[in-house]
C-alpha cells in the first residue's frame, strides 16, 4: 500500500495539460477534417466558428491544454486541502 499525503499542483497541472492538449489535437483533427469536407459552423457564431471551424487543429489543443493546466491546479490544491488534513489516501500497487 502507498499512501498519497500531497500532490504538486504545478507538477498535476503540467500533466494534465499534456495529457489535454493531446486530447484536444485529436479532437481538433477531426474536427478540422469535418470542416474541410463541408461541416462547419457558420462565421455568425464568433469564437466557436474559430474554436470548431478549419483552425481547430491549432486552437483546440491550446484551449484543452491550458484549461487541463487549471483544472489540475484546483483539483491537486482541492485534494491537498481536503485529505492533506488527515492521513491521506491509500493507493493499492499492482506488480
Amino acid at each position: 500500500m502507498v499512501i498519497i499525503k500531497e500532490i504538486d499542483s504545478v507538477t498535476f497541472g503540467k500533466i494534465l495539460t499534456i495529457l489535454y492538449g493531446t486530447m484536444g489535437f485529436i479532437f481538433g483533427t477531426f474536427t478540422t477534417i469535418a470542416a474541410f469536407m463541408g461541416f462547419s459552423v457558420p462565421r455568425k457564431f464568433g469564437i466557436f466558428s474559430l474554436i470548431f471551424g478549419k483552425w481547430a487543429v491549432l486552437n483546440l489543443p491550446i484551449f484543452y491544454g491550458v484549461s487541463g493546466y487549471f483544472i489540475g491546479r484546483i483539483a491537486a490544491s482541492l485534494y491537498n486541502s481536503l485529505v492533506g488534513s488527515k492521513k491521506g489516501f491509500r493507493v493499492g500497487l499492482l506488480h
